[in-house]
């Protein structure tokens, strides 16, 4: 009976060791993956749209502002636009339709002079339609271009994903497809062209020869690392220096 209890005792051992192991590894892997923002990316949108209202009320206007969802939030303006004084109002999983419900609040009432637009990803993941993804891309543009017919407006191509980026636990690809995210991006140029703004392909620099994001730019297939950012901040930057 003792040497049963012990067989057992120490197969439970072994499990715990096991199920704590697993744990490790996931954990570090997303902290290797997202670094400081881990956590931030399961946390509330309508907390974070709130948190960034509140924000509004005493940040300074007429400043450039970076829009949209997590690659936008998880860019560091400091450390990849060190000369620039950027305001960050990225949410993660946000989709047109949260951007375009924040819109007033987040974004218009701060009368940035120039805006950087990112968004799209999230809802092709949610089988959101091309045609309405680009109807809320659009109302998001008119509504800035109406209502601040100064501020300079910067759309950017929907980025490209990576589904066999590998380790697999660790792909946030899910249901985005770059076949969709391509419709989309065809349909920009003549959406910016018709309310007076700028269209910018970052694609270009982030696929590889068959149109994914570069593996050498993600960890997840999805989100960026910083090798990616100082590559699309090179590209960025002189579009919204305040000389141009």
């Amino acid at each position: 009976m003792k040497k049963y209890g012990r067989k057992i005792r120490n197969s439970s051992i072994a499990l715990y060791v096991s199920i704590a192991l697993t744990v490790l590894i996931v954990f570090f892997s997303f902290y290797y993956a997202y670094g400081k923002y881990c956590t931030t990316l399961i946390s509330d949108k309508q907390k974070k749209a709130a948190a960034y209202t509140v924000k509004n009320k005493t940040q300074e206007h007429g400043k450039i502002v970076f829009y949209g969802d997590s690659i936008t939030e998880m860019c560091d303006t400091d450390t990849y636009y060190p000369d620039l004084d950027i305001v960050n109002r990225g949410i993660s999983g946000d989709t047109t339709a949260g951007m375009l419900e924040r819109l007033e609040n987040n974004l218009l009432s701060i009368e940035p002079s120039t805006v950087l637009f990112l968004g799209g990803i999230n809802d092709v993941d949610k089988n959101i339609s091309v045609e309405e993804i680009t109807n809320n891309i659009e109302n998001i543009v008119s509504q800035i271009k109406t209502r601040l017919p100064e501020c300079k407006v910067i759309v950017q191509s929907v980025y490209p994903v990576n589904k066999e980026k590998l380790p697999r636990y660790l792909n946030k690809v899910n249901n985005r497809d770059n076949d969709k995210v391509h419709e989309i991006n065809q349909r920009l140029p003549s959406i910016c062209e018709k309310y007076g703004c700028l269209y910018i392909d970052i694609n270009k620099i982030l696929s590889d020869e068959q149109g994914n994001l570069n593996s050498r730019y993600t960890r997840d297939g999805l989100h960026l690392t910083k090798k990616a950012y100082f590559a699309i901040s090179h590209v960025i930057t002189p579009y919204i220096a305040p000389s141009v």
